[in-house]
């Protein structure tokens, strides 16, 4: 159980606020980039602030704030030119670094335009999503875990706007014995009302899921905290307890899969106090030459929570998650929560949370800031069943 001041310090996200501070010297990923293509500028919302994201069309990505400086119109109705991002009204133009560059109406000697320039942020590309960064130069490097950089892997982008603060998504990370209880046994009572017979294999696909969990445990380790688990019918010789699997602070989950190659990254990324954007990366060695073509681009799917009669799509695992996310409230009131010993992932999690806020209060960096490029060539995380990856081509780097 937290104290109103410290759920106040790991919730609240804005500006000056403790974790808003912390969050800001991370990169965050705020669009699928080929998303850019059909739609060049985009409204931002991320920590609390608004921005427009934009691709010029010398194919430079900006990201600054949301209103122009000469009217105050929204550059969400901007649009994209060769030195920047233009406003509808008057043409006043913004590059990359939010200065003013173009003011059409005025003279043409004028240098009134070296003297306007509006916020702006570093924004870059990798594994196809635009990441940003808000916190004080100079920016740290833009992590480069491995599944992220690794040659030969397909890639699939899913996403979600989930109505929450952002440590609920987070909290579910480290929470392992949900797994047997919301995608096992809730997703069996969900298909059952629905008529699915227990031989389909929907149904048969969440048995693996309700295995019992015997015993968890979770370990610091460099880059956060390893989840292990004990299902029934394993030993600890097995990998989801002897390996485990990683939670990166701050905002990052790696899901290796027991049975492929399959790795999925997944960030939640604070939007505001209130909501929050889960994005999925789903990397794996594709089975065909079609499978990975995709014309260079990262395919992107939003993850809907109901369906076109207004139904609860639960059959879907993240769907699951987003119900109970939601099914919280906006801001858990952690002090009136009562934990058990199933709770030491979450509990773990929360004090390396606040261990740097500490960090960042001392004037040093906090865990997972990067700065030697040495050490930012593919960062290597701990992956499951390491022999279904050797199969498929993991050989030299796990």
């Amino acid at each position: 159980m937290l104290t109103a001041k410290q759920n106040e310090r790991l919730t609240r996200v804005g500006p000056g606020t403790a974790m808003g501070e912390l969050l800001r010297r991370y990169w965050h990923p705020i669009a699928p980039a080929a998303e850019l293509s059909k739609t060049p500028v985009k409204p931002i919302r991320l920590l609390c602030e608004d921005l427009v994201l934009f691709r010029d069309r010398s194919g430079r990505l900006g990201l600054v704030g949301e209103r122009c400086a000469h009217r105050l119109v929204h550059l969400g109705f901007g649009y994209p030119v060769e030195e920047g991002i233009r406003c509808p009204y008057h043409g006043w133009t913004y590059d990359t670094s939010g200065q003013c560059v173009a003011q059409p109406a005025e003279p043409a000697d004028s240098a009134f335009k070296e003297k306007i320039k509006i916020k702006a942020y570093p924004v870059q590309e990798l594994a196809g999503l635009v990441f940003a960064y808000l916190g004080p130069e100079p920016a740290p490097l833009l992590p480069r875990w491995e599944p992220l950089v690794m040659e030969g892997l397909a890639r699939e982008l899913y996403f979600m706007a989930v109505p929450c603060n952002w440590l609920q998504g987070m909290e579910n990370s480290p929470d392992w014995t949900h797994v047997e209880w919301l995608h096992g046994r809730f997703s069996q009572y969900v298909l059952e009302s629905r008529g699915v017979a227990k031989g389909d294999p929907a149904y048969k696909a969440t048995l693996p899921l309700a295995r019992h969990v015997v015993e968890t445990r979770n370990d610091r380790f460099d880059y956060g905290l390893l989840r292990r688990v004990l299902n029934e019918g394993m030993t600890k010789q097995d990998d989801p307890w002897h390996v485990g699997q990683p939670v990166v602070l701050p905002n990052i989950n790696l899901i290796s899969a027991v049975s492929s190659s399959d790795m999925t990254l997944i960030w939640r990324t604070p939007v505001d106090d209130t909501h929050l954007i889960q994005w999925d990366l789903r990397c794996f060695h594709p089975a065909s030459d079609r499978e990975s073509s995709r014309d260079g681009h990262v395919p992107y799917t939003e993850m809907l929570p109901r369906n076109a009669d207004g139904q609860w799509n639960l059959d879907v695992i993240r769907i699951q998650d987003y119900m109970v996310y939601m099914a919280q409230g906006e801001i858990v009131d952690r002090t009136e929560e009562r934990l058990g010993n199933s709770d030491q992932g979450v509990i773990l999690f929360r004090q390396m949370l606040l261990e740097q806020l500490d960090l960042l209060e001392s004037g040093a960096d906090p865990m997972n800031v990067f700065r030697d490029p040495a050490a930012n060539d593919a960062i290597k995380l701990p992956v499951i069943n390491r022999q279904n990856r050797t199969t498929a081509g993991y050989a030299a780097v796990y």
